[in-house]
């Protein structure tokens, strides 16, 4: 039978029924989450009052119950009741001193030893659960060999999730073990994983062990990581210590180097200024035309850091540039990184060269915008 065939009423009453239906069904998901997070608050209220106990038992000098983790290790094999142990901790924290906590939960690796060979066998989302908690509660903080929360983890580095990747290695970078990392970074060159730089040089910063050894360490054995894996660590050491500043020379002087390699150096020499450069930064600008123009503009910008006529007669040339970027930041590193006065560049504003004169007028005139604006937001305020 046509669906034209069906009378208008029956169409309507199906629609009808097919809305009550589904108001049905949200009315008891509301009620069923409900109940659900009734549970898991009453489930987390039993484990405050036994975290509260123990760490009392803290307080007097005295270890915690052996009862105690003998019903962790039976209980948290359950996500949920490892859910609410959470939000116990959390809990309790709000209440008890933090080092009292903190003792607490590392008395808990024992336990997180033993769970951890149950939570291998469960699925991804429940492994990174796990190891975002390991992360959370510092459970393996400042261990210098590898055991079996580790060999947990570093079998997380090499799968597919990769949310669950991302939670082992910040656990990882809780614990603050260099070698350690130095592994995750083989385990990721030899099995061919692609992860965000951002999340890998993001990761690196928050390493909770020493960073400058770190560093040292992983800057060692670069010649074992290609240019995805190097990058991050270059990152990192650029955010924190400006004593890489040899070595960052020999990269950007070799000529066999990835050029993302060397531009992430001269970014290095911006922030860290290294006499030696200042050459080198320069024939950059000079001889744009016959290079890469990604070089020369990282190099105008790097510029604002090296002080000096010499420096400034290189960038006033960089301005007649031919690549718009390159101009750009010949005449930022100009204005905003060495200051020069709108006087001083007279002789650019009114020169020959189009390119020139119109490119320092424009950020001569963002300039003159963003004073205008910084003084009415004094005014108002």
């Amino acid at each position: 039978m046509h669906v034209l065939s069906f009378r208008p009423e029956v169409i309507l009453y199906i629609y009808m029924a097919s809305c009550l239906s589904v108001l049905v069904f949200n009315i008891l998901y509301i009620f069923a989450d409900k109940y659900k997070g009734r549970a898991l608050e009453k489930r987390s209220l039993s484990f405050v009052g036994e975290i509260s106990a123990q760490i009392e038992r803290l307080k007097e000098v005295r270890e915690p119950e052996a009862a105690h983790y003998k019903r962790l290790r039976k209980e948290l094999k359950n996500p949920e009741k490892l859910r609410a142990f959470e939000y116990s901790v959390l809990t309790v924290k709000q209440q008890a001193p933090e080092e009292y906590t903190t003792e607490y939960l590392r008395s808990l690796r024992g336990v997180f030893l033993e769970l951890a060979g149950v939570y291998r066998k469960r699925d991804t989302i429940e492994q990174a659960y796990f190891a975002y908690l390991i992360e959370k509660f510092r459970i393996d903080e400042g261990r210098e060999s590898f055991d079996g929360i580790m060999d947990f983890l570093m079998d997380m580095i090499t799968g597919k999730d990769v949310n669950a990747r991302e939670n082992a290695m910040r656990a990882f970078y809780a614990i603050g073990n260099e070698s350690a990392i130095l592994a995750i970074w083989r385990k990721l060159e030899d099995n061919e994983i692609s992860h965000s730089r951002k999340l890998l040089a993001d990761g690196l910063l928050s390493f909770q062990g020493d960073r400058k050894e770190l560093a040292k360490l992983l800057f060692a054995h670069r010649e074992e990581f290609g240019t995805t894996l190097f990058l991050p660590v270059m990152q990192f050491i650029r955010f924190f210590t400006g004593d890489f500043q040899q070595q960052f020379f020999t990269l950007l002087s070799g000529k066999n180097e990835d050029k993302e390699i060397q531009l992430e150096a001269i970014r290095y020499f911006r922030r860290y200024p290294y006499e030696p450069v200042r050459e080198i930064l320069q024939n950059y600008v000079r001889y744009q035309e016959y290079i890469d123009w990604e070089y020369a503009a990282m190099a105008a910008s790097a510029l604002a850091s090296y002080p000096g006529e010499d420096t400034v007669f290189c960038l006033k040339e960089g301005l007649k540039a031919a690549n718009w970027y390159v101009r750009l930041n010949c005449a930022e590193a100009l204005i905003y990184g060495l200051g020069i006065s709108r006087l001083r560049l007279f002789d650019v504003e009114n020169g020959r060269d189009r390119y020139a004169r119109e490119i320092i007028r424009y950020v001569l005139e963002k300039e003159q915008i963003r004073q205008q604006e910084m003084k009415e937001g004094q005014v108002n305020v």
